[in-house]
């Protein structure tokens, strides 16, 4: 029987965040069994009990471009896909983190800071049972144009296809099987998101991507790209759409057996 774990020692992360484009710190620490993954808005000046965010369904928000949590008390954390996609990825069931804003830092784009920080720390292994969700039955989300279809599997496997019309992306497939750690951290961490050079003007417009930027993000132009690093991989742009569905499962507060 898997065991439940979480990080060793505390570790902290600054940077500028993709959408306030304000500079955001945050705090991890380990937790013991059965807390779940817990953010705590420490900038906020209310009781400490309304500081706590969960992660589970529940407090899952509509936003735009990112993934947000919000508590009974209208306080919200925003931009948290990453981190969750690396505790899902490394098997992290337990952390508290700690934040001074509303959002959490871009860093490079990817996930490959948080895992090497959570590497860095090392993982501990709990004495209580870990919970999972395991699908039981096929089902469909969606329309014909965007869907998910989830079915029963020993292991969880993500078969992502997308569809741009860019040169660089055009059709992209690739298949995850099996998802360890060793996989998310050399397939999946370090892929970064990615955007469009003639849709910047209008998301700022809505007062989004203020801080985003060719260090934090893939920013293609007509024919290319803007970066002055190339492509980590051929087919980074559907890598990262798998790295945040791992990321965005985790919302649910438990791991996920499934295809």
């Amino acid at each position: 029987m898997a065991m439940q774990t979480t990080i060793k020692k505390s570790f902290t992360l600054s940077g500028i965040t993709l959408h306030s484009g304000k500079t955001s710190t945050i705090n991890v620490h380990p937790a013991p069994s059965n807390t779940g993954i817990k953010f705590k808005r420490i900038d906020l000046v209310v009781p400490n009990h309304q500081k706590v965010i969960e992660c589970n369904i529940n407090n899952i928000v509509n936003s735009q471009l990112c993934s947000s949590l919000e508590n009974i008390f209208g306080h919200r954390v925003s931009m948290i896909e990453h981190l969750l996609s690396a505790f899902h990825g490394l098997n992290i069931d337990n952390a508290i983190i700690d934040l001074d804003t509303d959002e959490l830092p871009i860093l490079d784009g990817s996930s490959k800071l948080i895992v090497e920080k959570i590497e860095s720390v090392g993982v501990k292994e709990l004495h209580s049972p870990k919970k999972v969700i395991k699908i039981l039955k096929s089902f469909m989300v969606g329309n014909e144009e965007s869907f998910i279809k989830v079915k029963p599997s020993d292991k969880l496997s993500i078969d992502y296809t997308i569809i741009y019309d860019h040169s660089l992306i055009k059709k992209q497939n690739y298949l995850l099987e099996d998802l360890n750690e060793i996989k998310y951290k050399e397939m999946i961490s370090s892929s970064r998101t990615f955007g469009f050079e003639d849709e910047v003007e209008h998301l700022k417009k809505q007062g989004l991507i203020k801080g985003g930027s060719t260090k934090n993000a893939i920013v293609l132009s007509k024919n290319g790209i803007l970066n002055d690093e190339s492509l980590r991989f051929e087919n980074e742009f559907v890598r990262h759409k798998i790295l945040d569905a791992i990321g965005d499962i985790y919302l649910s507060g438990m791991s996920f057996i499934g295809s």
